[in-house]
């Protein structure tokens, strides 16, 4: 009997189904059974160049440049030494416990011992010293001497340094280390003044004070490792071929920061500094009409440009109030009040002419904003009329971007963009990121923005004739401590639509494909749900009556035996003269009571499941649907069947391939299967030449496809038979026998 908690099961595996469709599904592709070349790498610890962190994460120009070298070089690397220093790694080399090492610099005695690859990048020695060192000046030798010196064992730059000295005539003691971890502790912490060392080395919190030698790094390998050395060159020349100047791709990726600024602040800035403070705070204008770049929220200046100030501001130390004006026209009015403004920080400036002109102090430039057009979707390309806010700068990007069209004048972008969105125009031309803010909070679907690559505005911070300039410089140094990617990530926050805004009725409108897709796949569930639950049902009953008729057969029997007793009984009781008569004719009448029926008797009313044993025949069940699959699995079983089950077509192909020859007696194959439906694997199967069985055993179809050319569909794919769904186990159970058993 079925239980009340297999219906829960049913119900379990079919919201489970649910949940498997509209969540992502990863592919894992098979492993490639190939052998590649295993190659020994040095790979020793150098910030920037050879980088590992806890997890074992590999980063750095050297481990960049093997990943690039090993696409065209089928190969594995073992990285071996990130705890040894330079001195070993040479070494190791030489002994043979690595097969390359990369970085090194040819010198006479190496080439004595090793082969070299070609050039795979430039550096140069660098002389640095602690940021806030103010004793030792560049280029004023005088201030060098006496340094206490950081160098690194085994380094060509050590003589090379010395060189260095000796030409510019100063003196120096050298303290030597086996890292340049260990000699960057050494300077931070005072106990040298400076490091000499390759600019391979990723630079913190130092300045470079000079540079020396500046010469070609290569792939290093024990000499006369011609194979391997050929190898690496053979990439080295894909790399030039194909990638560009990756050198300098990968110089800049690793080693941006390595020209690093001086950012610290002098005494004189941060005097300039302390004069502003709560109560005299510098005073910020922005224009409250350039959503997501600037607006006015209740009264708060909110925005991409007013964001990135504070993040400056608040680095440099500079206390600050924002004007709020709510309208252009106001903006302007502030612009034109020096008493009131004392920065403004949303100027578009190409030159420094104009600032100069009316004595302003001017940053260098932080945000560069590109245009985009707003169209509709079903914009045809043609612009007959185009939005503009009444400023001379829109109307000469206007006339550039659409000349001889019709200007619809508004008050502010936002209306620009909504009157190309209500049909009254067909495009507007306004700055990247209020395109992307607008479109992507459009909840009807109709717009689109197309980026332009020119022309570009640059925006810079204005300083206010009666302030400081030397403001602008203060301001400038905080821009470069920022992230680089600082004005993407603020941006990000204005311009990503949040899903909290979306009605449901938003997002059917957005997703009209996606929502019939869903309610089409709900529905379908639903079916399957449906049509399974009457099946357990109807099972359920079936069962019932069979119990019933054979606690009815056990009650006709008992009274089948009593009959029998009496009968026993009443013969021996009789006398030899009432049995002689009787056996000389006499005529006995009895009456048996029996109920009358107009029902043929049929000997097969109960079923093939009673008369059909298959214990011993292996299946192999193809059915991507985990409740049929389960159902199928039950029935089959209770007939003594073997079943293992495929989740999809390329599953079944795998699962057969990678058992032994005989083992399947028989295929029940689901067609419509993802990643490899049922026609497919059928075909893959008859076409292994390996598996002589592949090409007899019987493939029986299964799917709710009926018609005469979906079996005939079933046929041409190599299979024996084909079965409708649902299934009709009896039906199953008789394919089975024909083809098992021919």
């Amino acid at each position: 009997m079925i239980s009340r908690a297999k219906k829960y099961v049913a119900v379990l595996l079919a919201f489970v189904c649910v949940c498997m469709i509209f969540s992502p599904q990863t592919a894992y592709a098979a492993e490639d059974s190939s052998q590649h070349e295993t190659v020994k790498v040095g790979f020793f610890a150098m910030d920037g160049y050879h980088v590992m962190d806890e997890e074992g994460n590999r980063s750095g120009y050297g481990y960049d440049f093997l990943r690039l070298m090993a696409r065209y070089w089928d190969v594995d690397y073992e990285y071996v030494g990130y705890d040894k220093s330079w001195d070993d790694m040479q070494q190791m080399l030489e002994d043979g416990e690595i097969d390359m090492v990369t970085s090194p610099r040819k010198t006479p005695e190496r080439k004595e011992k090793f082969d070299f690859s070609r050039p795979i990048g430039t550096n140069n020695g660098i002389l640095t010293v602690r940021s806030d060192n103010s004793t030792i000046v560049d280029g004023n030798y005088s201030t060098y001497n006496g340094m206490r010196v950081a160098l690194l064992n085994g380094s060509s730059r050590d003589k090379e340094f010395a060189d260095f000295a000796g030409n510019k005539g100063f003196t120096y003691d050298p303290f030597y280390f086996d890292t340049t971890e260990e000699m960057e502790e050494a300077l931070q912490s005072g106990n040298v003044d400076a490091i000499a060392a390759s600019s391979l080395r990723k630079t913190n919190n130092e300045r470079i004070v000079d540079k020396f030698d500046s010469s070609d790094f290569y792939v290093m390998v024990k000499k006369g490792n011609t194979e391997l050395l050929n190898e690496i060159n053979y990439a080295i020349d894909q790399m030039n071929a194909v990638e560009g100047d990756w050198k300098t791709t990968l110089y800049n990726k690793n080693y941006e920061s390595i020209e690093t600024k001086n950012l610290e602040y002098t005494e004189k800035e941060k005097s300039i500094i302390s004069q502003y403070s709560k109560d005299n705070p510098l005073h910020v204008l922005c224009d409250p009409t350039r959503y997501p770049y600037s607006y006015n929220e209740n009264g708060e200046m909110k925005g991409i440009i007013p964001d990135y100030f504070r993040k400056i501001a608040d680095y440099a130390g500079i206390s600050y109030e924002f004007l709020t004006p709510a309208t252009r026209d106001e903006y302007i009015a502030y612009q034109k009040n020096k008493d009131t403004t004392d920065i403004s920080i949303d100027a578009r400036l190409e030159t420094d002419n104009y600032a100069e002109t009316k004595k302003w102090g001017i940053t260098a430039p932080f945000i560069t904003m590109q245009l985009a057009s707003v169209t509709r979707r079903d914009f045809d390309g043609k612009i007959n009329v185009v939005t503009t806010v009444d400023q001379t700068v829109s109307n000469s990007i206007e006339d550039a971007m659409a000349p001889g069209a019709e200007k619809l004048m508004c008050s502010t972008r936002q209306e620009m963009m909504e009157a190309v969105r209500e049909g009254k125009a067909d495009a507007a031309f306004v700055y990247y990121y209020m395109a992307q803010a607008f479109v992507n909070s459009d909840t009807t679907g109709t717009m689109t923005y197309t980026l332009l690559e020119q022309p570009t505005f640059t925006y810079r911070m204005v300083i206010s004739s009666t302030e400081n300039h030397a403001l602008a410089g203060i301001l400038t140094k905080a821009m470069y401590a920022m992230p680089k990617n600082l004005v993407e990530d603020l941006a990000a926050q204005y311009t990503t639509y949040k899903a909290t805004e979306l009605t449901f009725v938003d997002w059917i409108r957005l997703h009209p494909v996606v929502t019939v897709w869903v309610l089409l796949i709900f529905g379908w569930l639903l079916t399957i749900m449906a049509v399974t639950m009457v099946r357990l049902s109807a099972r359920k009953k079936a069962q019932k009556a069979a119990q019933e008729k054979a606690e009815k057969m056990a009650e006709l029997a008992e009274h089948a035996q009593a009959a029998n007793k009496a009968k026993t009984a009443f013969l021996s009781h009789m006398s030899h003269d009432m049995r002689t008569p009787m056996n000389e004719g006499t005529t006995f009448t009895v009456d048996i009571p029996l109920e009358i029926t107009d029902k043929e008797c049929n000997k097969s009313d109960t079923g093939i499941s009673e008369k059909v044993n298959l214990t011993g025949v292996n299946v192999l069940l193809a059915e991507d649907n985990e409740l049929n699959a389960e159902i199928a699995a039950v029935q089959l079983e209770e007939f003594g069947m073997n079943v293992e089950r495929a989740v999809d077509g390329k599953n079944a192909v795998e699962i057969f391939r990678n058992h032994p020859e005989g083992t399947f007696d028989v295929i029940l194959m689901d067609i419509m299967m993802p990643e490899m439906n049922g026609y497919e694997a059928a075909k893959a199967i008859r076409a292994m030449n390996d598996r002589p069985d592949g090409k007899n055993i019987p493939i029986i179809a299964m799917t709710a496809n009926s018609f005469a050319e979906d079996v005939q569909a079933s046929l041409d794919a190599g299979m024996n038979a084909h079965l409708s769904k649902p299934i009709v186990i009896d039906e199953v159970i008789k394919t089975i026998i024909r083809y098992v058993y021919n």
